[in-house]
């Protein structure tokens, strides 16, 4: 059984401003096409995204011991 594989990919052309095309530009990576680049930026980050964001923050400490503080008040846990 032979399978269909499409040889050419539909297009559209749009029109956006020079502005909004540098910016396009500028979050291009290399060899990334601008549909790729488009997909990217609408792509939603997971949970694991944000893994490790707060690793570097000065403040760290300060927000953990507050953490612990409103847990060790907390009468129920869930």
């Amino acid at each position: 059984m032979l399978t269909h594989i499409p040889l050419c990919m539909a297009s559209k052309n749009i029109a956006i401003r020079e502005d909004v095309y540098k910016k396009l530009l500028e979050a291009k990576k290399e060899g990334e096409s601008f549909s790729e680049v488009i997909e990217r930026l609408f792509e939603k980050p997971s949970l694991t995204h944000f893994s490790g964001v707060l690793a570097d923050n000065p403040h760290l400490k300060a927000i953990e011991h507050d953490i612990e503080k409103i847990r060790s008040k907390a009468v129920i846990r869930i």
